[in-house]
């Protein structure tokens, strides 16, 4: 009689624990390295997908970003916003590749205040987010802002600001903190 009542207060407990537990805001794919945002630590696959999201008009930085990303292994997958709705266009770009499995997003942000939600979903599944250009901005409440865990600076060159962001992909995917500005 004993064993029955401890086996059901077993049963009720871990039935219990079960309905308390919440998980992340989005299907999480391997964590990655995220210095100030999320908690994840180590590296991700020589050839995993990168996320690159920028803005109208930028297919030829683009193109120098898939070439470069592709001949250093990775998988790139480019999306440039089209112009009209194009804040729109790279929130659900950022969606996307946070759940096709991207460890590393490169973004662009035509409106950086209209990525806050979807770069949480992205810190929330251990997707390192390197702003390109102006950083985005920090948001949110208590202190906990949100933004991008690493900037790469706008160069003057396209040829300076692809090669520093592979770089970065790179130092990333070793695990290491990459040396940005």
């Amino acid at each position: 009689m004993s064993l029955r009542i401890v086996v059901a207060a077993v049963v009720v407990g871990t039935a219990l624990a079960l309905a308390g537990c919440e998980g992340t805001t989005s299907a999480a794919p391997t964590p990655v390295q995220s210095t100030d945002l999320t908690s994840s630590d180590g590296g991700f696959d020589q050839h995993a997908v990168i996320g690159v999201v920028l803005e109208p008009g930028e297919d030829s930085l683009g193109d120098d970003l898939r070439s470069r990303l592709s001949a250093a292994g990775f998988r790139p997958d480019v999306r440039v916003a089209a112009t009209d709705g194009a804040a729109a266009a790279q929130r659900t770009a950022v969606d996307q590749l946070v759940h096709r499995g991207a460890k590393a997003l490169l973004v662009r942000a035509v409106d950086a205040s209209a990525l806050t939600g979807v770069i949480q979903t992205a810190h929330d599944a251990g997707v390192v987010v390197v702003s390109l250009g102006q950083p985005l901005p920090t948001s949110g409440t208590g202190g906990d802002g949100v933004s991008a865990d690493y900037r790469v600076p706008a160069e003057d060159d396209q040829a300076d600001l692809v090669s520093a962001a592979v770089d970065v992909v790179g130092s990333l995917q070793r695990g290491e903190k990459p040396s940005t500005d």
